[in-house]
């Protein structure tokens, strides 16, 4: 199973095929304080009222209505017709929530691929049409946006009912109500050494990948399991915040320059919240040249 997930991340690198490098209405929100929670629309540019959506219980059942967040970071052409080669009608944004009013199986193949693929129909608030339906361009629902420009981060994408708290050593987000005490953090160093050591004591690595792609950038992806599965610990993680310490876990870092690397740490137990994870590794925006840079054309050359 973490081999699927990890190609589910990894996979963002083709993403580059359906993007339109430069026109993004996203604007980054200012460096954050304190704790809070983040609101959508992500920026200026977005109009509308938006009402989130659950996601469709269980993985194997297509969604045929509600709505769809673009993760993308330089935003999704909307086709006027489940193809590649089909008229562009309009491009949504990073952040961006489209209103799902269809799903086709059996329509145009995505970039790079000469098989069949899904694609969603979709309206927004100016503009309908098609998208592919690839699990790294968009997520189920709703989700919130926010940026952290003071620690190199321009822009996240997180669950709608989530919180957040700014520390000085990191950014933790967590559920705002509930039984759940999943948690997702992020800390930021110099090098890859002075993150301290991966994994976590007690815990056995189940997978690893070494080529899951987050925003340009190549990072390696461990997830951990504890056994016997632990009970819900409250503890300090190496950043100086509390979490409670899950049955399951999971670790990204990725080096994005000279002197700045990131990881990305997430305590579950749900296998189904593993989603939350994938789309913060899909939707992160940093002011990095591979980020800044744009993806190129969003579809291959005919013929």
């Amino acid at each position: 199973m973490g081999a699927v997930r990890s190609r589910a991340v990894a996979v963002l690198a083709a993403a580059a095929a359906a993007t339109l490098s430069g026109c993004s209405l996203f604007s980054s929100t200012g460096p954050s304080s304190g704790t809070g929670v983040a609101t959508q629309p992500p920026g200026p540019g977005v109009t509308g009222t938006l009402t989130p959506t659950p996601a469709p219980s269980g993985a194997a059942t297509p969604q045929t209505s509600g709505e769809r967040t673009v993760l993308v970071q330089d935003g999704l052409r909307i086709h006027s017709s489940p193809s590649l080669t089909a008229a562009v009608e309009g491009t949504a944004a990073w952040g961006v929530t489209l209103t799902v009013l269809g799903y086709d199986a059996s329509a145009g193949s995505w970039p790079g691929s000469s098989t069949p693929g899904a694609w969603y129909e979709v309206e927004g608030a100016t503009v309908s049409g098609w998208i592919i339906a690839d699990p790294t361009y968009t997520a189920p629902g709703l989700l919130s946006s926010v940026g952290f420009q003071d620690k190199q981060i321009d822009g996240i994408l997180f669950p709608t009912g989530w919180t957040y708290a700014d520390n000085p050593g990191e950014i933790v987000f967590h559920p705002q109500s509930g039984s759940d005490s999943a948690s997702l953090a992020l800390r930021s160093a110099a090098s890859l050494d002075a993150l301290g050591a991966a994994g976590l004591p007690g815990y056995q690595s189940v997978s690893s990948n070494s080529e899951v792609v987050a925003c340009g950038y190549t990072g390696t992806l461990v997830e951990y399991t504890a056994s016997p599965a632990p009970s819900a610990q409250p503890t300090v993680d190496a950043g100086g915040s509390p979490v409670t310490r899950l049955a399951d876990f999971a670790q990204y870092r990725v080096t994005l320059s000279p002197s700045f690397t990131l990881d990305i740490e997430f305590n579950y137990s749900d296998q189904g919240d593993f989603s939350i994870f994938e789309n913060v590794l899909n939707s992160i925006r940093f002011p990095f040249p591979q980020c800044e840079a744009g993806t190129g054309s969003p579809s291959p050359s005919p013929g």
